[in-house]
């Protein structure tokens, strides 16, 4: 049972990451005589201790900045020149993430890329205190100096991708005809605008809708856009209204408000519904580790950032 996926999401994922104000000096000592072993001119980032160098530059590319969602790839290496994890383009799309919302980890990354514009490549030498120190239980060294090339490839306003969730979502009420009664009886899609959500009867329900206060219980599934899965759970129970015992996705709850005891409808919530950001994790291999260690929550692991959601529930108290 995955009961996580109701857990709320309002905005900034605050992400656990060691003494930032402390660099350790041994580190700092390590990292200089790095350099100076391979000739590299770096600067250095003194709030943070990150060292930077740059592979490519791009003057005229788009400035990463506080707000923004940036699009990446990357290799992560230790200063020996062993590659940890990677992530370039014949990986597949590059890595986004919200930046300055605490939304990224290690967190050394937020902080690097508000240096670099669209096209570039730089380099980062991480301090533990940037990188990995809180990982206790992984399968990275909590004391590694990180090596971290990344390219920025794009800068995304939020509010575009929140727009691409509800076209996505008309293409998929589209291409699977839920609108078409015949094939999909009971009603067509009821579309909501100030929030994007959709929502499709599909088989019919009695009594009264939910009141706050009430109990609910339902059954759900959940899934992206392509219908792949990331959870389900039977007999999930909450009052309704009143946040106990937690606050559910404000997509979830809205849906389910529409629903009467016995309904099974289909619940399309853009991500801005949904875990907007999320976060994302470098390498994503860690990501169980870090739930383990109580540094990120456990939904991050199953729903990356900007997506839009599916839930097929059934109201059964």
């Amino acid at each position: 049972m995955i009961r996580y996926i109701l857990i709320a999401f309002s905005g900034i994922l605050l992400l656990s990451c060691g003494n930032d104000d402390s660099v350790s000096t041994s580190a700092d000592g390590n990292i200089q005589a790095w350099l100076d072993s391979t000739s590299i001119s770096a600067s250095r980032d003194d709030a943070t201790g990150i060292y930077y160098y740059a592979d490519s530059l791009n003057p005229s590319g788009t400035q990463v900045s506080s707000g923004s969602v940036a699009a990446i790839y990357y290799t992560l290496s230790d200063l020996n020149g062993n590659v940890i994890a990677s992530h370039q383009r014949s990986n597949g799309d590059s890595l986004i993430f919200k930046v300055g919302a605490s939304a990224v980890y290690p967190l050394g990354v937020d902080r690097g890329v508000t240096l670099m514009r669209v096209g570039e490549i730089y380099n980062f030498i991480l301090p533990p205190e940037q990188a990995y120190q809180d990982l206790t239980s992984g399968a990275i060294n909590p004391n590694l100096i990180a090596h971290l090339e990344i390219q920025v490839v794009g800068v995304h306003n939020e509010s575009d991708l929140f727009a691409q969730d509800i076209v996505a979502i008309d293409d998929y009420i589209a291409v699977n005809n839920l609108n078409d009664t015949v094939t999909n009886p009971l009603n067509r899609v009821e579309q909501f605008s100030a929030s994007g959500i959709s929502y499709k009867r599909l088989s019919a329900g009695s009594g009264a809708l939910p009141l706050n206060g009430d109990t609910i219980i339902v059954d759900y599934s959940g899934r992206f856009l392509d219908d792949s899965s990331f959870g389900s759970d039977s007999g999930f129970e909450w009052i309704y209204g009143s946040n106990d015992p937690r606050e559910l996705l404000t997509g979830f709850e809205f849906g389910v408000s529409l629903m009467q005891t016995g309904e099974r409808a289909l619940i399309m919530i853009p991500s801005s519904q949904g875990y907007r950001e999320s976060a994302l994790v470098v390498p994503g291999f860690i990501s169980g580790d870090l739930v383990e260690d109580g540094i990120i929550p456990d939904y991050v692991t199953s729903i990356p950032p900007y997506q839009a959601l599916l839930f097929e529930i059934t109201r059964v108290d």
